[in-house]
């Protein structure tokens, strides 16, 4: 036993130097000075660049697991604190041989709601590394590469165009596009860590978008702020979504009366929205009549349907009133829609992305948005 807690203490000293001179050598590699246990008592390291100084704590642990993470990542965050003072700024950083994307997430949540004063880190020994603070993200990088037959196959649309990245290409759009079809912040972002404050998403989550928009070639590889190119290519796939059956009801209004003036009141409750031809009317971009108003829900569930009480599902055969139809990406419908006259609508983006492959002219309502709005944002990237 007492071999063991000897081999066991070893091996912690050794993970530990080695998860040392990685960082260092990271800092170094960018270009920082670098000098290691400058104080006894003090910070492992302390990194200065560009006016800024950094009092570094960094704990190892034998395995790449959030519980083994997080309480050490807790420690050196306080240590860095108490050694930074008024000097320097701190930075906790957590390392292990092997450290999964979702680990290293939910390390820089705890850190964005407990110690969202000091910068924070997450490196392992295979190449992955994340930061957050001034002048880190640089340093930022996805880990061991994929071999190449997996480099080759073919991209995976839908895990590419998820919900949360949906939302962030459209925030990356947004300057592009004027106020009042496209509610999202403006602004422009040199790394994934302002990208992810403005979009209000996960570090990590921005983290991969951009490594996946970097791999596709879908990023100016040059410029100061994320910039879009091969944007043509980019929105065919992302159009391409439309063609999905989507999950949708229709449904008539149990009472008698003013129509508009009951599809307004269900608009105004936050949790629906008008899509397609309907959210292209609102925007006064629309091209098509005589199909009834779609409206984005959240979920289609018989729990959510009958939480609108003026509404029933159409008997077979019967005309419908309007249709609700399940958001094919909730995220990126709700945060991005606009209320055109007060009445809650989808985004220009979201409305070309989904008209194009209805039956009922679909095709010419996209066209007709593309000319009138999108055309220069489309083509603006090549």
């Amino acid at each position: 036993m007492e071999r063991q807690e000897i081999r066991a203490k070893s091996d912690g000293s050794e993970r530990g130097r080695l998860a040392e001179s990685r960082l260092a050598a990271l800092f170094e590699g960018s270009g920082w000075h670098v000098r290691r246990h400058p104080n006894d008592p003090g910070p492992d390291l302390v990194v200065r660049r560009k006016g800024i100084e950094y009092a570094v704590e960094i704990k190892s642990a034998p395995e790449g697991r959030s519980d083994r993470l997080v309480p050490l990542f807790a420690q050196a965050v306080l240590q860095a604190a108490h050694a930074a003072r008024q000097k320097a700024m701190p930075l906790a950083v957590v390392a292990a041989p092997s450290i999964s994307p979702r680990a290293a997430e939910q390390v820089m949540a705890f850190a964005q709601h407990y110690a969202p004063e000091a910068a924070a880190g997450v490196i392992d020994f295979e190449g992955f590394a994340l930061f957050r603070g001034p002048h880190l993200e640089e340093m930022n990088a996805p880990g061991r590469e994929l071999p190449a037959t997996m480099r080759k196959s073919a991209p995976d649309s839908g895990h590419f165009f998820s919900d949360l990245n949906q939302w962030m290409l459209k925030v990356l759009l947004a300057p592009e596009l004027p106020d009042e079809l496209l509610a999202s912040p403006r602004g422009q972002y040199r790394n994934a860590s302002h990208l992810a404050r403005a979009a209000n998403v996960s570090v990590m989550s921005a983290f991969r978008f951009v490594q996946q928009l970097e791999r596709e070639g879908y990023l100016h590889e040059s410029a100061s702020s994320f910039r879009l190119v091969r944007r043509e290519d980019l929105f065919s796939r992302w159009q391409a979504l439309s063609a999905r059956s989507p999950r949708e009801v229709p449904m008539r209004f149990l009472l008698p009366g003013d129509r508009q003036a009951q599809l307004h009141r269900m608009l105004g409750s936050g949790r629906a929205c008008l899509a397609l031809f309907a959210a292209a009317d609102a925007l006064r971009l629309g091209f098509v009549s005589g199909v009834p108003p779609y409206v984005y829900v959240h979920r289609i569930q018989p729990a959510n349907l009958a939480a609108w009480k003026n509404l029933r599902a159409c008997a077979p055969g019967e005309p419908p009133e309007l249709i609700v139809r399940q958001a094919p990406a909730p995220q990126s419908v709700f945060r991005g829609m606009v209320r055109p006259e007060g009445m809650a609508a989808c985004d220009v983006l979201q409305v070309w992305v989904d008209v194009a492959s209805h039956p009922s002219r679909g095709r010419e309502q996209a066209d007709l948005i593309r000319k009138r709005v999108l055309h220069r944002l489309i083509e603006g990237g090549r």
